[in-house]
């Protein structure tokens, strides 16, 4: 179970924090407790702390205590909780309402409650969910491994919320590249300590872009790898681009690959599935620049290509489909080809990418036809165009 704002709540101690502000953000996932009253602290905050203050240095300060709100909002911070007392007694109204426009949760702390129960009892949960979470990880190596898919293992996966009735895909994210990992300020860390860092921090990322739900992630020393619910198989290039997305705005310079394995349902097909999108990072980063997402089922004709040791021989066959449409005094009419094949054989959608007239478009199918000696309504003549044009893209690439 993941440690949400929500979820402490039910935690001993934790349970009398009383939750003022900010409710959209009730399921910030977690990853400490941090104790601070100065405001320069906050620059060594990573992201996904629930920092606790009493109020000893910026007191009941308005303006102070809004400046903290922002600069905690800006680091990510999962929620803060403010001890009630001798310094805040009241936490002011401009403070909660920017509190709920952020969607930062805001805690009230009795008086009376001691610090050390508070962050003792979300430590403790923080302690326990690692160590699930490390079993998970172990039990998703083993399998990868090839090893025999144990009880004990199955057991654990279970507890931690695979069904085997459900469809899954291994989604593989490689060379990231996350701001602030290994920076000069940080030189004590090896190579190997930032990259279980950088995996600690994406397990952070999915977990909150999960929204609370339960992950299944583990991670060798070059992938973090992750076994993804796949219920709906139309969705899930939207639904990466939205992560991929959520990694851009957060870490505005970030560098990584994804890629999206076949789906399954038998967790023993785990490893192919990993493979798979293993296989897509490495075909599409030779194949298609510029991307970073890469789906294994989406790839049919690129894996075919990648059989060929020899290019020269597909782009032959290209050659001799396009023809006379190679030589550069047809480089228009190639390239209007190309955006009727893009824009699905429809004549008016590419004609508006082109933005030229429709008659315009249809004069130069008809010249394209006449060169190719090819009907462009005939379904087996269009895939060889569609054929020609690809191994085109393949070969330049």
């Amino acid at each position: 179970m993941k440690i949400t704002c929500r979820s402490i709540l039910n935690l001993p101690y934790a349970n009398q924090l009383k939750p003022v502000a900010g409710k959209e953000g009730m399921d910030h996932v977690i990853s400490w407790v941090y104790y601070m009253e100065e405001l320069h602290y906050i620059e060594w905050l990573k992201g996904g702390e629930l920092v606790l203050i009493t109020g000893l240095v910026i007191k009941e300060q308005e303006d102070r205590l809004l400046e903290l709100i922002n600069a905690l909002y800006e680091k990510n911070v999962a929620g803060l909780i403010i001890n009630l007392g001798v310094y805040i007694k009241t936490i002011p109204q401009a403070v909660l309402d920017r509190g709920n426009f952020l969607g930062l949760p805001i805690f009230e702390m009795p008086e009376l409650l001691r610090i050390v129960d508070i962050s003792q009892s979300i430590c403790f949960a923080l302690c326990r969910q690692e160590k699930e979470r490390y079993d998970v990880s172990v039990a998703l190596l083993g399998i990868l491994s090839g090893s025999r898919l144990t009880a004990k293992r199955l057991s654990c996966l279970e507890a931690a919320g695979y069904q085997s009735r459900k469809r899954y895909r291994g989604i593989v994210i490689q060379s990231l590249d996350l701001p602030g990992i290994g920076s000069e300020k940080e030189p004590i860390y090896s190579e190997d300590d930032q990259r279980e860092r950088e995996f600690h921090m994406l397990d952070q990322d999915v977990s909150s872009f999960m929204q609370g739900k339960e992950c299944l992630t583990t991670s060798d020393d070059e992938n973090y790898i992750w076994m993804a619910p796949a219920e709906e198989e139309d969705s899930i290039l939207a639904e990466i681009e939205n992560f991929a997305g959520f990694l851009h705005s957060k870490y505005r310079n970030a560098a990584f690959r994804i890629g999206v394995g076949g789906v399954f349902s038998d967790l023993r097909q785990f490893k192919s599935s990993v493979e798979s999108a293993m296989e897509a990072i490495r075909i599409g980063a030779d194949n298609q620049k510029g991307k970073d997402i890469f789906v294994y089922d989406d790839m049919i004709l690129l894996r075919l290509f990648d059989k060929f040791e020899d290019k020269e021989e597909l782009l032959q066959i290209a050659v001799q489909v396009l023809k006379e449409l190679m030589l550069p005094e047809h480089e228009e009419l190639l390239k209007t080809l190309m955006e009727y094949v893009k824009a699905g054989f429809q004549a008016k959608a590419a004609a508006g990418s082109l933005y030229i007239h429709e008659n315009t478009m249809h004069y130069r199918l008809k010249k394209i036809g006449d060169i190719l000696q090819m009907d462009l309504k005939d379904y087996q003549d269009l895939f060889k165009i569609n054929l020609a044009l690809e191994i085109l893209n393949v070969c330049r690439n």
